[in-house]
Parts: structure tokens; sequence; C-alpha cells
């Protein structure tokens, strides 16, 4: 007689980190992946700690049963996956997913903290976060107004979480070096093909798929005619996904229905961006704020990372 795999002896892939640094184009290329199979919805959020400033969907506290339902197409013979980037900064995440999935293989992508601060600020106006007319340095002062405390929102917190080692201590302790892959969004977005093939040979996959693969961006951060229109798109569209997490006919449906509508909206709803100017009193600032943090984060991972030392406007 075969024993029925429980949910801790699946093979996982998880894309755990950061935000705003291309976590949703890595997922749809490794979706398409024969041997992988994702989750009901990209972000389960299941191992969030449950003050986590970002809306719910199952959580760790429903049970594991309710993590294995979100796999409900999935084969023995699947490398499961989902990517949720918030799994960086969540501090109960990385005990939660070691008791749960011991197998788990978990993927970070990091960006130069700076221009991830900045796509933060456009996003965060983009979906009527923070008012149309803030500037830059404005934001900038929200972020040192909150200290990185802020428990209602997701934006206010991206200048303190770009110290990234700050956050990925907790995971190499945990899970040890074989079974995390740090990647820099700078080198998915000039060099698709050679940072996918490498995640494949982490998670023991066949990297020759992506050899003549066709590598697009997704989920670009716009600059919005309406703000506000906008913000409540997104709000429909998590609604929706929250609903059809578990009819995975249901939600194919809607996601192909998406992919036609969404481009005519953004025609109609985007404008050209805009040309930001950083002050150099606020270069300066950023500067001297992530000093320490290039030095730390390049002895943590044993190798120099891919960014210049410095802010460009």
């Amino acid at each position: 007689m075969i024993k029925k795999l429980s949910v801790k002896d699946y093979q996982y892939l998880i894309i755990g980190g950061t935000t705003k640094a291309a976590t949703t184009s890595l997922f749809f290329y490794l979706k398409n992946h024969p041997r992988i199979c994702a989750a009901n919805r990209k972000e389960t959020r299941f191992f969030l700690d449950a003050g986590y400033p970002v809306p719910p969907g199952y959580r760790f506290e429903d049970g594991l049963d309710k993590y294995n339902q979100l796999y409900s197409c999935c084969t023995d013979m699947h490398v499961r996956m989902e990517a949720t980037p918030d799994y960086l900064y969540s501090r109960g995440t990385p005990k939660k997913i070691q008791d749960s999935l011991p197998e788990a293989k978990i993927v970070f992508i990091l960006r130069e903290p700076v221009s991830r601060l900045i796509s933060w600020y456009k996003f965060a106006k983009q979906i009527n976060d923070i008012p149309g007319k803030t500037t830059f340095e404005e934001y900038v002062d929200l972020q040192l107004k909150h200290n990185g405390k802020s428990k209602n929102k997701q934006c206010l917190l991206a200048l303190e979480q770009g110290r990234y080692s700050t956050y990925l201590k907790q995971y190499f302790e945990l899970f040890g070096r074989d079974r995390i892959h740090v990647v820099f969004y700078e080198d998915l977005s000039n060099n698709p093909a050679s940072v996918v093939k490498e995640i494949c040979t982490f998670a023991n996959i066949d990297p020759t798929f992506y050899n003549n693969y066709d590598f697009k961006a997704f989920n670009r951060s716009e600059t919005m005619r309406n703000s506000r229109i906008h913000s409540l798109y997104i709000k429909f569209r998590f609604s929706v996904r929250k609903y059809t997490s578990g009819k995975p006919y249901i939600h194919g449906i809607l996601r192909h229905l998406k992919s036609m509508f969404e481009p005519f909206y953004l025609s109609l709803n985007t404008r050209s961006p805009e040309n930001l100017i950083i002050s150099p009193a606020t270069k300066d600032y950023l500067r001297d704020y992530y000093r320490e943090e290039y030095h730390a984060l390049e002895v943590l991972l044993g190798k120099c990372v891919p960014w210049e030392k410095g802010v460009e406007s």
C-alpha cells in the first residue's frame, strides 16, 4: 500500500522576498516549468505573523490542511511554489516555515535599497496610500516618523526594510546556506535566463527548459492618472483572488479575463512617469543610512553586492 504524503513531505520552493523586486515576474517564470506547481494564489501569506500589515488570506493559525488546499491541482511529483515577499520581514515566519515544511527551499531577491524605496514611493502614490502631491523627501520623512513600526501601511516600512541583513540572519541560522538562495533584482532584470537557471539548479529541476524561454516583466509600477480608481481596482482584484483561491477553474477563467481587460484599463488610467529629482541632502542622508548595511550584507552573503554605494537621481 502506497503511503499518502502529508503536507510536510512535499518539496517546496518559496520566493520569500523582498517587496518591489520583481517577485511577480520570477513567480510566473518558474510557474511555467513543468516540474513546478504554483499555489492557487501567488501570495499565500500563510506564514505571516497575525499582526503583519498586509491583508490576510489563510493563516498559519488555521492549520496546515488549509495550506495544502492552496495546492489542490498539484501532484506528488511536483515542486510546490508560492511567492510572499513579506516573509522576509515577518519575525515569526522563519520558524513557522522551518517547523511546517522541513524540506522547503527559499529564494530571496534583493534590490538596491534606494531604488527600491523610490519604487515603493511611486507604488504608494499609485494605489493612493499616500497623497499624490507627496514629494519624495516628504515620503522619506514619513518613514522616519514611523521608524519602521507602522502597523497600518506597508509603504511606511520601506526605508527600514532595506536593511536586508537584519532579516536574513534568522533565515540563515534556521535553514542553513544549502536551503537559502539569494539573487539580485538587477541581475534578474539584466540576465533573467542565467538567474532563473541558477534557481532551477538550486531547486533540483531541469534548467534547460529556459533555453529558449521568452522572459517578460510583470507587475511594473505605473504612474496613474487617478490613484483613487486604481486603489479600488487593486482592492477588487484582491477580493476576487481571495474568493477564488480554492476554486482553480473559476480562478483560471478570471485570470484570462484579467489578461484581456487590464491592458485596456492601464492604457486609460496611466500617464508618463514623473521626473523624480532627489535633493543633495536626501541623497547624503540615504547614503549614510545604508552605508553599514552594504558591508553587513556582503559579510552575511560572502560576496559583493552589485550596487553602487551612492544614490542616483
